[in-house]
C-alpha cells in the first residue's frame, strides 16, 4: 500500500503598491480589491517606501507593482501636494484587522473636510466615546492611510499641533494644513 502525502499549496493574499514622485517627495500605495490598506506619506526616495512596504512581516502577503491601478489616485495626491483641493471620500478603503473602536475613529476623521480641523475631544466624542480622547489620539498614531483618512486635521484641544507618526512630523503636518489654508493667518503652531 502507498501512502499518498498531501502537499498545501501555500496561499497568497494579493496586494498591488504603486509609488508616485510629487513636490514634497515619494508617496505609496498599498490596496487590493478590498480597498485601500496602507498610504506612505512624502519621503525622499522611492527606496524608502519600498523599504517601508517590505519592512514588516508580512507573510502570506504578495506583492505586486501597478501603477496603472492607482494613476487616478497618485494624481489627486499629486495635485494636493501642489496646494489644489482635493477630496479624497471616493477611494474604498479596507480596514479589516481593526477594532469596532478604531473603526468608527477612523471613519469620523475622514468625514473632517478639506481645510477644517478638529480636536481629539470632537473625535472621540463623534465616535460615542467622548472621555475617550487619548484613546482616539492613539488611533491617529496608527492611522494606515493618511491623507485618504486626515488624521493631520486633528489638533490639541487648544488648537495645537500635537502628534504627527509620519516622516517629517509635526512640521509636515504643518504644511499639510497649510496647503489647505487651515491655519489661522498661517502662523506657526508647531508644539515646542
Amino acid at each position: 500500500m502507498v501512502k499518498k502525502m498531501a502537499f498545501r499549496r501555500r496561499e497568497y493574499e494579493l496586494f498591488y503598491y504603486a509609488l508616485a514622485e510629487t513636490s514634497l517627495g515619494w508617496v505609496g500605495i498599498i490596496g487590493n480589491e478590498k480597498g485601500l490598506r496602507e498610504m506612505f506619506l512624502p519621503e525622499n526616495s522611492k527606496e524608502d517606501i519600498l523599504n517601508y512596504i517590505t519592512k514588516n512581516d508580512r507573510s502570506g502577503i504578495q506583492f505586486v507593482a501597478d501603477n496603472n491601478k492607482f494613476s487616478l489616485l497618485l494624481e489627486k495626491v499629486r495635485n494636493y501636494f501642489n496646494g489644489e483641493h482635493v477630496h479624497f471620500n471616493d477611494q474604498e478603503i479596507n480596514l479589516s484587522g481593526y477594532t469596532p473602536f478604531q473603526k468608527i475613529v477612523l471613519l469620523k476623521t475622514r468625514e473632517i473636510p478639506y481645510g477644517a480641523t478638529r480636536t481629539y475631544r470632537w473625535l472621540a466624542e463623534q465616535a460615542g466615546y467622548p472621555r475617550a480622547y487619548r484613546a482616539a489620539g492613539g488611533v491617529m498614531r496608527i492611522n494606515p492611510l493618511p491623507l485618504i483618512i486626515p488624521c493631520h486635521r486633528v489638533l490639541g484641544s487648544q488648537g495645537q499641533l500635537t502628534g504627527f507618526s509620519a516622516t517629517g512630523g509635526l512640521a509636515l503636518k504643518h504644511k499639510m494644513l497649510s496647503l489647505e489654508g487651515a491655519l489661522k493667518n498661517n502662523k506657526d503652531q508647531l508644539d515646542e
